[in-house]
């Protein structure tokens, strides 16, 4: 059934070479994970097989440079398990791959946002022609014009579980079952309710999948410590690649500055610990340094999720300019919602014009997507923190 989905994408190129208008381009976010990158294919197909939504000729795109594919170790090795053609993606960052470009303003695209529903920072010009959203994330409240069938955001833990709603109401087959179940599963945690991400729609889901899957030996937990073997299987790559692997960007309004606190955060699956002590946190400092100049960050947020002593972690780590740090302070110093901050390392540059510092969480499920909806409403306004 991988067949299916790569005469899919390769008709997909096609369209994209060809020129062919309308075109609707289904787009993952920028830290296009497993999440993003496969329910960004299967929301394109289901868009195309239906007239449900109206949609002409959708697309799917990432929204990172395809050479940082090979990045993601659990994406490439999931689709070469499954036979998935991975040169067939495109993306609408050039990169080093321009045959694989989607120019969204050459082509007049539409856009549909997947995993995301607030185009970043540089892409913001494109938000008068977002025709739809799917999403997981706290709501940004744009593009309200939509019909509430082309703006779908739901709190669930893996947005392919709504792609696989889209499925089962619209009575579509699911090419490849497998592909799509992956994501919930490693998104989830398989179904870990103490890690407060799964929720009955994704079990549902998941379930729904699992009676199309034709495998008897289809074993939910081995798929998971597989999953997460190739996800965390990242102290491999250099400190630069640990950086743009998982990355977005926020533009985060202050009421401390009066302005604007741009905020890249670089999401790492593994400890903070094993990082530092694999990497040294003078290289850590150097190469994060480098990589907020050429982005011309303000602040530049590590969120680590891995396992100390055999039990899952989380931890954050700050690099910024001294006087960014100051105004972070009181976001890390306040535990009235129970999450206490605990001082792993500090550290700063020669010149003392950067500083580094790392904690880890008391609460382990704490994650960027929690993390950074109540950041942002606390640089905003300002007082206690809000419920991490």
């Amino acid at each position: 059934m991988a067949s299916v989905i790569n005469k899919f994408l390769r008709n997909c190129v096609t369209k994209v070479t060809n020129k062919e208008q309308p075109l609707t381009v289904v787009l993952g976010n920028e830290g296009g994970d497993m999440d993003s990158i496969v329910g960004s294919i299967y929301l394109a197909f289901l868009l195309d097989l239906t007239n449900k939504w109206n949609i002409v000729n959708p697309v799917p795109a990432v929204n990172f440079p395809l050479e940082d594919l090979a990045l993601r170790n659990d994406v490439v090795k999931l689709f070469q398990e499954v036979g998935i053609d991975a040169s067939l993606l495109m993306s609408v960052q050039e990169g080093q791959s321009p045959d694989r470009y989607i120019d969204l303003a050459a082509l007049d695209a539409g856009v549909y946002l997947y995993d995301h529903n607030k185009l970043a920072g540089d892409q913001a010009v494109f938000e008068s022609k977002v025709v739809g959203i799917v999403d997981h994330h706290a709501d940004e409240k744009r593009c309200d014009y939509l019909s509430h069938h082309r703006r779908i955001i739901k709190t669930v833990g893996s947005a392919c579980t709504i792609v696989a709603e889209g499925y089962q109401v619209s009575e579509v087959d699911v090419p490849c079952p497998v592909l799509l179940d992956a994501p919930i599963i490693l998104d989830t945690v398989n179904f870990d309710l103490s890690q407060r991400k799964a929720t009955p729609e994704d079990i549902a889901m998941h379930q729904w999948l699992c009676r199309r899957i034709e495998d008897e030996s289809y074993d939910t937990q081995a798929i998971y410590n597989k999953l997460i073997r190739w996800k965390h299987d990242v102290l491999s790559l250099t400190v630069t690649e640990n950086l743009r692997r998982d990355y977005k960007k926020f533009d985060f309004l202050s009421s401390f500055k009066k302005s604007v606190i741009v905020t890249g955060t670089s999401s790492v699956p593994c400890s903070c610990q094993q990082f530092e002590a694999k990497y040294g946190v003078q290289e850590i400092v150097v190469k994060t340094v480098k990589f907020m100049q050429e982005r011309k960050l303000d602040v530049l947020i590590f969120a680590f999720a891995g396992k100390v002593g055999g039990k899952h972690s989380r931890d954050l780590a700050f690099c910024a300019k001294p006087e960014i740090l100051e105004v972070l302070s009181p976001f890390i110093a306040d535990s009235s919602d129970g999450v206490v901050f605990s001082l792993i390392t500090e550290s700063s540059t020669k010149d003392k014009n950067y500083s580094y510092v790392s904690y880890s969480l008391s609460d382990p499920t704490v994650s960027r997507k929690r993390l950074v909806p109540v950041l942002q409403k606390f640089l905003a306004e300002g007082g206690a923190r809000s419920v991490l």
